[in-house]
Parts: structure tokens; sequence; C-alpha cells
């Protein structure tokens, strides 16, 4: 799902403050290119069960309109999580699970697993160059090991390349790559 840039929290709940709007913006980004039965793969439909679900008039199946997408199988409620979503994407210290289930009133283990789904979304595809001034670094992630000073190569220790593109006196997207 696409979150509009520069979108404040005020302005996104008066978009998707209710689940009417979620699921009109949900059935929109997913059947944006026109519906296709899972089943049959036949092209019309009528009105399914859920809000804004699609029901196959050769078939009879019935698709929801989450299903296939971050949203299914949610344990809460769908105005929850695009708020919670919506957390997860724009944090720039990050949203942990905690403070997101404290937040949310759900279990840690479900906010856990919901922020599972939504950054393995967000994983890049490298599709989209960087632009801008390039800035490349290595680095090594890794604690200390006795007996070798700090630097020093080890086993345990993970290597790392990260580009970064710096555009408008302001650093932009970036992409890490673990490497031998």
């Amino acid at each position: 799902m696409k979150i509009e840039k520069e979108l404040s929290r005020k302005e996104f709940r008066n978009k998707f403050g209710n689940e009417s709007a979620c699921f009109s913006y949900l059935s929109n980004q997913k059947w944006s290119d026109g519906y296709e039965c899972r089943c049959c793969g036949k092209e019309k439909y009528c009105k399914g069960k859920q809000l804004f679900g699609r029901r196959c008039t050769c078939c009879g199946y019935d698709e929801s309109t989450t299903a296939h997408t971050l949203f299914h199988k949610l344990k809460f409620g769908i105005v929850n999580a695009f708020e919670m979503m919506y957390d997860i994407t724009t944090s720039k210290k990050g949203a942990n699970s905690i403070w997101l289930a404290e937040r949310y009133g759900v279990k840690q283990h479900t906010a856990w697993l919901f922020r599972q789904k939504v950054q393995i979304a967000m994983e890049s595809s490298c599709n989209f160059p960087l632009v801008g001034a390039v800035h490349v670094d290595e680095f090594e992630i890794g604690t200390p090991q006795k007996g070798e000073q700090g630097r020093s190569k080890s086993a345990k220790k993970v290597r790392i390349v990260l580009a970064v593109e710096y555009r408008d006196g302001k650093c932009g997207r970036g992409y890490a790559k673990i490497i031998n």
C-alpha cells in the first residue's frame, strides 16, 4: 500500500478514520486494474459478504477486501491496523512491538507479527535507482571478541555495504546489503 508523502497524523485520521474509508481505499488499490476471480478467472462480479468485497457471478467465489493483503486474517480492527501501519512506516526512531501493543490494545506478539508483515512489504525491490549524490560506505556489525582488537576481522561479525542518496540537503532512500 502506498502512503501519501507528508500526510500528517490528523490528515491521515480524517482520511482513514472509519472502516468504510479503509475498506474503500483497500478495495480501490486491490482491484485498480479490474477484478479477476482467483478461482475461475472471470471478470464479472457482484457485491460480496464483506464491506467492499466481491463475489464472482460465475463460480460464486467470495473474496474479501483484505484477502491476499497485509490485512488478511487481522486479529484487530482495520482502522487500528491502518494507524499502526502509519506509525511503523513514518516513525523515525522505529515502532517497537511493545509500544505498538500498548498504544493499540493488542497483544505484543500480535503487534510484532503485523509489524513483520509491514516490514516485509516495505522491503526494497531495488527497482528504483538512487539519485543525486550517493554516499557509499562499508562497516561491520558484531561485538568485540576476546583477544582481538576493535576492528579486526572475526567470523562472528557481519560486513555490510550501505548506499544512501543525498538530495536537497537531506538524506533520501538507501540500500544496504550483506557482503563477504
